[in-house]
């Protein structure tokens, strides 16, 4: 070949190069695909809970005092004891009532013995004694049983009895203590059960029933939930607040809840409603939004909702956009759009069937013929080979 063919085929193999070059390079890089996990979405039953702040009552209360004016003389129980109805709890010096008792008494007996020795004396003379003295006699004595009880029951004014059982607040007075028939020696309180004392809006009435279930906590025991029911709507929206007043009675077995404690209550609806959840970390916020990456089993698309409650263990129920049994995207979202190729990560794959093994082809057994032919060839070439020597 001449220098000049040489040349030739020089250049058009660098122009083969260099346009194979051009066209590896306009070619665009395939991109590796996006790795997702994907969970189902699941429904879950929410209830129409109300949540309000109360104060614990007690169911009865009442300041204890004396019914008669006279020296303090006894406590029975100290500050802060639990008395039971009928006990009684303190007394006052009855001395004095006690000695118009008796005077009381005996006017009674004598009076009573006149009457007996008038009676006796008109069955023997029946004109001895007119009419009109005996009826008086009759009254006298009346009047002295009367006066005799009267004094017998004012001797319970010196006494302080339990009127429910109950808790006892501290005593206002030491014993020896003069102290008047208007003056609280101290108070009682019934905190088993308690209630629970609270309001609700005119919104929440349409789901406000008595008999409803209440769960209140209180800050001295953050960890501890209590239940009741409700025993009372009021019949009526108060005028100042435009709200609605609710009594809840709750068990208080443990004496755990104190009056004029504040309360959180948590009132629950009979009515409840399914809507399907998410973890709270798959919502994606932009802006005034709120959205999710469904994958479809091809690739993913991002699905607009709308959020309803948060759960206490990571979930948000969605009120519109997803339905149960949704593939949404758990994780790897943050790198996401709408082109995205995928590979989902913890999608089951189908696991491959075992290739048979090949069977070994049984062998034809030989006939007769063939192996005496398999076993005399060596002699008959032999026999051949001889034959043409001789």
């Amino acid at each position: 070949m001449n220098s000049k063919g040489r040349v030739l085929s020089s250049m058009l193999l660098v122009s083969f190069f260099l346009t194979t070059l051009s066209s590896l390079a306009e070619e665009p890089a395939k991109k590796a695909p996006t790795p997702i996990k994907i969970e189902d979405v699941k429904n879950r039953q929410f209830n129409q809970d109300m949540q309000e702040v109360g104060k614990i009552t007690a169911v009865d209360s009442t300041a204890l005092t004396f019914s008669a004016s006279e020296i303090l003389q006894k406590k029975y129980f100290k500050d802060g004891a639990y008395v039971k109805k009928g006990d009684l709890i303190a007394a006052l010096d009855n001395t004095q009532a006690k000695d118009e008792l008796r005077k009381s008494q005996t006017q009674y007996k004598i009076e009573q013995s006149k009457l007996q020795r008038m009676l006796a004396l008109v069955k023997k003379q029946p004109d001895s004694i007119s009419k009109q003295d005996l009826e008086n006699q009759q009254l006298q004595t009346h009047l002295a049983k009367v006066d005799e009880q009267q004094k017998q029951d004012s001797l319970s004014n010196y006494e302080l009895i339990a009127p429910f059982n109950g808790q006892l607040t501290d005593f206002k007075y030491s014993i020896g203590s003069r102290v008047s028939d208007s003056d609280t020696i101290v108070s009682i309180i019934q905190n088993t059960p308690v209630e629970v004392d609270y309001s609700i809006s005119q919104e929440e009435l349409a789901d406000a029933k008595v008999g409803q279930k209440v769960t209140i906590t209180v800050d001295a025991y953050k960890d501890k939930s209590f239940t009741g029911d409700v025993k009372y709507i009021a019949p009526l929206v108060d005028q100042s607040s435009g709200r609605i007043d609710v009594h809840a009675e709750v068990e208080n077995s443990d004496k755990l809840l104190v009056p004029g404690m504040f309360a959180k209550v948590t009132e629950r609806s009979h009515d409840s409603h399914t809507f399907p959840i998410v973890p709270q970390t798959v919502i994606v916020v932009d802006g005034e939004q709120r959205y999710v990456w469904l994958y479809d089993g091809k690739g993913v698309t991002k699905q607009a909702v709308t959020l309803g409650e948060n759960t206490n263990d990571g979930f948000v129920a969605i009120t519109k956009g997803l339905k149960a049994g949704d593939h949404v995207v758990v994780s790897g979202q943050q790198n996401l759009n709408t082109n995205s190729i995928v590979e989902v990560e913890n999608q089951a794959k189908p696991k491959l069937a075992a290739q048979p093994q090949p069977q070994p082809q049984p062998q034809p057994q030989p006939t007769k013929e063939k192996a005496a032919l398999k076993s005399s060839p060596a002699k008959q070439v032999k026999g051949d080979v001889t034959n043409e020597t001789a």
